[in-house]
């Protein structure tokens, strides 16, 4: 009944501790497949994995992006539920059969999220807004870290300590759980964002369907967080950049998203770096303005239509 669709992109052992995680919690009554999907990894992430007759392999000559990625995974996918997944999380033994409890249960949710943690067990922000060009404001400079309350992010609601289920605009594409049926009816990512933002379109065209998403605080997993990206600061945050103003692009209108385009070059930069030299993290002004660099001179002009 359930389709696990997992992007990998040199994930190391995080891969196969993901992995381990769903097939050594006696789920083959409910587990159809695991589609993992590689984007050309150079590391041993795929060769490390445990030999299992449901794990389905994608691999790609080079690497697609998340979104094009996922869709190829999506495009495998035949049970009435699929769970998008990321690499760096892990599966408790109750998680996945909680999740279709609770779908079977409740036909008004169409997408579910649980609460993800850390290695304390203390819940991680998982849960997005739906951006506004204003709310991209607040976080460029910096008011949304300062007072959340008052300026709400963007995205990532890091004003909700995410220990109450509720529903919400956006749940991250980290865990997803969804009805396959609106692959069909609303469609697959789209491609134009390489990575980032792809889980927020969705959520967006969710929305303007009617479609909505519930965050369900029982139903729990762990989850490391950037964990196949820490080592390309400076790359992540081009890419972050890029798909910020392709969603800008798409969904606000033009006074909107050139707002949004000028505080991007004007206001963030100086904030991220006045941040970091606040708290004493001085490698981070460097990545920083790398990010800058490689997102104006790489980056920047693959806005598209």
């Amino acid at each position: 009944m359930i389709d696990i669709v997992i992007v990998s992109w040199n994930a190391g052992n995080l891969l196969k501790d993901c992995i381990s995680s769903i097939i050594d919690s006696d789920n083959s009554d409910i587990l159809n497949k695991i589609i993992i999907v590689d984007n050309h990894s150079t590391d041993d992430s795929i060769r490390n994995l445990p030999a299992h007759p449901k794990l389905e392999l994608i691999l790609n000559d080079q690497n697609e992006g998340f979104g094009k990625a996922a869709n190829q995974g999506f495009r495998k996918c035949t049970s009435k539920y699929t769970l998008l997944l990321n690499p760096d999380t892990r599966l408790n033994k109750e998680t996945l059969p909680e999740c279709l409890r609770y779908m079977e249960a409740h036909n008004e949710v169409d997408v579910l999220g649980c609460q993800l943690t850390n290695n304390e067990g203390n819940p991680l922000p998982s849960c997005s807004r739906l951006p506004t060009p204003l709310t991209f404001f607040f976080e460029a400079g910096g008011l949304s870290r300062i007072a959340p309350k008052i300026f709400p992010p963007a995205t990532l609601m890091l004003d909700w300590d995410h220990q109450s289920s509720r529903y919400v605009d956006q749940l991250m594409g980290a865990f997803m759980f969804m009805r396959s049926s609106l692959l069909t009816t609303v469609g697959y990512f789209d491609e134009r964002f390489f990575v980032y933002f792809e889980d927020v379109d969705y959520a967006k065209r969710l929305s303007l369907g009617g479609y909505k998403s519930f965050f369900n605080a029982s139903i729990k997993a762990y989850h490391i967080g950037k964990g196949t990206t820490a080592k390309v600061k400076a790359y992540r945050l081009s890419l972050y950049l890029t798909s910020k103003l392709q969603y800008a692009k798409k969904y606000f209108s033009k006074t909107g998203y050139w707002f949004t385009v000028l505080t991007t070059w004007l206001v963030e930069p100086f904030t991220r770096t006045f941040f970091f030299l606040f708290t004493g993290r001085f490698s981070e002004i460097k990545e920083t303005w790398k990010g800058y660099y490689l997102f104006g001179t790489k980056k920047g002009n693959r806005i598209t239509p």
